[in-house]
């Protein structure tokens, strides 16, 4: 498609812009509030999801932790030899669970004091002396942590013990939340009056939790959503643990960097502009699109107009576009069609008033040439007959003579060019005329190794025409086909009949004709051969004529040349 528009073009554009500019500005708001608005949900959504899957983990490591301090129990509980007051009764279990992740396993009484530990610590809220799971908060080497376990109540030669398994919350118990780069998963313990931090995955600047969100978590709140924690760094959601006394004991900040969303980095006025901008250009291209459809039937009536100003009267129009248009094509083409039709018919008229003018000529010279060809035929038959003359004497007489004869020959063509004989017309099929043509021509069509192939699909259809002429048209282009083939081949002859027509084509297997030719070959005179008249095709041509018909020629370079005479076909008055 062509983009220089003309000054339809540029007003069809500017007045689709027109309107559609202010609905797209509208859209392109309401677009960018939507999207933006769609983003924050979805990714409040997603942390929320992202905080539950971190919270389920803290809960399955208690929830785990109390079903191996009931086997413990129970296997401490089997022995009867067990001594609680020698840490080697409980080392293998130790080891065994520390080979599996646990850190911490404790036995103590109901005094809370410890009989056995894996490892030293201190509890910061009293350990509890029935069987429970959660947070536990405790000192160990020298730090403040958070452990997620339970306690199991077991009772061991009638003494009553409890058993401590758990895990330090560090890294083991973030899984495949540290492959998110973009997302960062912090835990603060509640130590006092404010929490403090245990655990970050992305270590940066650690910014304290909010009063106020504290205080939703202590009240019960399950989780809070924050778009803009951290001073607007992060996306965050917190969600709060309570301990085994029940209250708060830590707040996991689970949070997402505001540059990894693309709309956050666009902002929502840079994501109205962009919408816009689109909107804009998509608007101009619809619009070029529209106007190039809607000029496009013009722009073809004018290409039409010009074609027609530079004598080409085969220029057509499609019929598209709205019914003033179509009506607008039909009219063009229909003026196309008469004056092609016109050029054609003075065409003909000048090609007439040429023959005529010729007809005219062909009576002088057969007056003047003809009268004195037969006194110098006839006295060098007289010189040749009575004198009695030597062999090269003799001879270029008869070169005389049959130079004679063949010059009465060609003047009698011109004649019978110049002034037709009017058709003595019977019914006849064409086949019959192509069979005579190859009978009289076998001895011609035998000498060059010449065959006639023959094709007869008229059925019994007929025409109306003269047979001698009809004779001497197709003898024409057999005769032609014949010298289009030197070294032999076959000439196929096709009797077809169609509609109202019966077509007799004669096809040879010479080079063809050429394209720049095919508008002449049927001009009187024109010919390629060295000592042919330009007379045959011409003859062809007006016999075809003169019966109601024509003759056409088509040809491919190389593949030969097929000449059609094409005739009314003819209906009895009888016939339907």
């Amino acid at each position: 498609m062509r983009f220089r528009m003309t000054t339809l073009r540029l007003r069809l554009v500017i007045g689709f812009m027109l309107v559609s500019v202010p609905a797209m500005l509208a859209s392109a708001y309401v677009a960018a509030w939507l999207l933006s608005s769609a983003f924050e949900d979805n990714v409040e959504q997603w942390l929320g999801e992202t905080s539950r899957f971190f919270r389920l983990e803290v809960e399955e490591a208690s929830q785990e932790a109390q079903r191996v301090a009931a086997v413990i129990g129970q296997r401490i509980e089997s022995n009867a030899d067990i001594d609680v007051r020698s840490s080697s009764t409980f080392d293998a279990e130790s080891a065994l669970l520390n080979s599996v992740g646990y850190d911490v396993i404790a036995v103590y009484d109901d005094q809370r004091t410890i009989r056995y530990t894996s490892q030293p610590f201190q509890p910061i809220t009293p350990l509890p002396t029935d069987e429970k799971q959660g947070i536990f908060k405790m000192t160990a080497n020298g730090q403040r942590r958070i452990m997620a376990g339970a306690v199991q109540t077991i009772s061991v030669k009638g003494q009553t013990l409890h058993v401590l398994v758990g895990s330090w919350l560090d890294e083991a118990y973030l899984g495949s939340i540290k492959v998110v780069t973009s997302l960062n998963v912090r835990l603060f313990a509640d130590f006092g009056p404010r929490l403090e931090p245990v655990l970050e995955t992305h270590p940066d600047s650690v910014s304290p939790v909010p009063q106020e969100i504290r205080r939703q978590l202590a009240t019960g709140q399950e989780a809070v959503f924050d778009p803009s924690a951290d001073g607007g760094t992060y996306r965050a959601v917190y969600i709060g643990f309570q301990g085994i006394d029940g209250e708060l004991a830590a707040v996991a900040f689970v949070g997402l960097r505001s540059e990894a969303g693309l709309f956050e980095q666009l902002g929502r006025e840079s994501l109205f502009l962009g919408i816009f901008l689109f909107g804009s250009l998509l608007s101009v291209a619809v619009g070029i699109v529209m106007s190039d459809i809607l000029v496009r039937p013009l722009r073809a009536l004018t290409r039409g107009v010009r074609a027609i100003a530079a004598g080409d009267y085969r220029q057509r129009v499609s019929e598209t576009g709205g019914r003033e248009l179509v009506q607008l094509a039909a009219g063009f083409n229909s003026m196309a069609e008469q004056l092609g039709a016109l050029r054609d018919l003075e065409t003909e008229l000048r090609r007439r008033d040429r023959l005529s003018v010729l007809g005219q000529a062909a009576m002088v010279i057969a007056h003047e040439v003809r009268n004195p060809l037969g006194i110098i035929k006839t006295s060098t038959e007289v010189v040749r007959n009575r004198a009695k003359l030597a062999g090269s004497e003799d001879k270029m007489l008869g070169y005389v003579i049959d130079e004679v004869r063949r010059i009465e020959t060609l003047v009698r063509d011109f004649l019978e060019f110049a002034h037709p004989k009017p058709p003595m017309t019977s019914e006849l099929r064409m086949r019959s005329i192509i069979d005579r043509v190859a009978a009289i021509a076998g001895p011609e069509l035998a000498r060059h190794k010449i065959s006639v192939a023959v094709t007869d699909e008229s059925g019994d259809a007929t025409v109306r025409g003269d047979p001698d002429q009809l004779h001497q048209a197709c003898l024409n282009l057999v005769l032609n086909a014949i010298d289009a083939m030197p070294n032999g081949g076959t000439i196929h002859a096709d009797v077809t009949a169609e509609g109202d027509t019966v077509s007799l084509t004669i096809r040879d297997e010479g080079a063809g004709v050429p394209a720049e030719m095919r508008d002449e070959i049927f001009n009187p005179f024109f010919t390629t051969k060295t000592k042919g008249t330009g007379l045959g095709l011409a003859k062809v041509q007006t016999v075809a004529e003169a019966h109601g018909g024509q003759a056409t020629c088509a040809s491919e370079p190389g593949r030969g040349a097929a000449f059609s005479i094409t005739l009314p076909r003819w209906r009895s008055k009888e016939a339907p």
